[in-house]
């Protein structure tokens, strides 16, 4: 009977710890003070500096690397653009004619999703340089 009474004790405080006293939710709708700073994905850096007016500034440095011969050598590929900064999503255009070369930039808390669509040509990269992936941001500031 006391085994049963301390086990109905005890799980009721673990209920009521959960429930209440130890629990604290999320807070929504924060959102990162600023999106400025640099970006890291594997080899490639992404830099951002939030301008006036919902603008951007994004600098991309992209590499391959490409170990021939005992040779070290990198593909690369970049671009530094003024763009529309619509909510937290930037596009940039890069490259003219039918397909151009179109990259998406989604920032969230700490982190930018990039994505590619368009003619790979156009964007002027070097074989296998490609901007896709997530960039977690590595600090506040940029070289600008």
């Amino acid at each position: 009977m006391r085994t049963e009474i301390f086990f109905f004790i005890l799980m009721s405080l673990c209920l009521l710890d959960a429930d209440g006293l130890g629990y604290q939710k999320a807070k929504r709708g924060v959102q990162q003070k600023s999106i400025t700073g640099t970006y890291k994905y594997v080899l490639n850096t992404l830099e951002v500096q939030e301008l006036p007016n919902h603008k951007v500034r994004i600098s991309f440095g992209g590499f391959w690397p490409n170990d021939r011969k005992r040779v070290e050598t990198r593909n690369t590929g970049s671009f530094d653009e003024t763009v529309s900064l619509k909510g937290r999503t930037a596009l940039v255009k890069l490259g003219e004619g039918d397909d151009p070369c179109v990259i998406t930039l989604q920032f969230r808390p700490a982190r930018v999703i990039a994505s590619r669509e368009g003619s790979m040509s156009e964007c002027g990269f070097g074989f296998n340089v490609e901007v896709d992936g997530t960039y977690v941001k590595k600090s506040d500031r940029t070289t600008f």
